[in-house]
């Protein structure tokens, strides 16, 4: 359902400015603070501003985040696209997490709490996909950021059916969170939900950002 694409399928989403763009632009707000991350102050940058920059890079494309929208930037042909922004260490094997789907309703703690794994599922995976049928196509773009040097890959996702009907095997509980199978290539990420945010999130696997067919390098640090 939430498919990899191909490089040369992510090249035409984007359009071919979008990495010296994106390189340029990151550049322009990263090097006046270059000097405090070379003394080891970590870097704080929110996730709006990374979808400020992809919005900049395509030709065409407006920004609508900031919780407007499950679309961060909206293309000139309908389409709309989830900016997906998280780190990893240099041995990680797995990313950091990003929210795909919040909701506060109460009625999600009863239903963790009786493991009800149906109605979760229900509420926030129906959720998410009633929200982005409003497009005529919704991508997802990762993007992993390399903690110690800040270089930057990207790799693209296309959600491209509806989900599948649930059963019990798609909704495994572990602990304070569970585990949703069946939504994304396994090899390539992992969905869960947390019950503590109340929200399904998506972690990238190494194949995110390792291998060549799937992924672009879109911003080199030079720590």
């Amino acid at each position: 359902m939430i498919t990899p694409l191909k490089v040369e399928e992510t090249k035409n989403l984007l359009g071919d400015s979008f990495i010296p763009t994106f390189q340029k632009e990151m550049n322009s707000i990263i090097d006046p603070l270059r000097k405090y991350i070379k003394r080891g102050f970590p870097l704080s940058m929110g996730k709006e501003l990374w979808e400020y920059v992809v919005a900049d890079s395509i030709q065409n494309a407006t920004w609508n985040g900031a919780g407007n929208s499950v679309a961060d930037v909206l293309l000139s042909n309908g389409h709309g696209i989830d900016v997906k922004t998280v780190g990893r260490s240099g041995n990680s094997k797995i990313s950091g997490e990003a929210s795909m789907l919040q909701s506060y309703d109460q009625l999600n703690k009863t239903h963790f709490k009786e493991q009800n794994g149906q109605a979760l599922w229900e509420n926030y995976v129906g959720g998410w996909h009633n929200k982005i049928t409003q497009f005529k196509k919704y991508y997802l773009l990762g993007i992993i950021r390399q903690k110690e040097t800040l270089d930057c890959n990207l790799i693209a996702f296309e959600v491209t059916n509806e989900p599948p009907a649930f059963t019990e095997d798609k909704f495994k509980f572990i602990g304070k969170s569970g585990k949703l199978y069946g939504l994304v290539d396994p090899d390539f990420a992992k969905v869960r939900y947390t019950n503590s945010k109340s929200r399904i999130e998506i972690q990238f696997k190494e194949k995110s950002w390792t291998d060549p067919e799937y992924v672009l390098p879109i911003f080199k640090g030079e720590l």
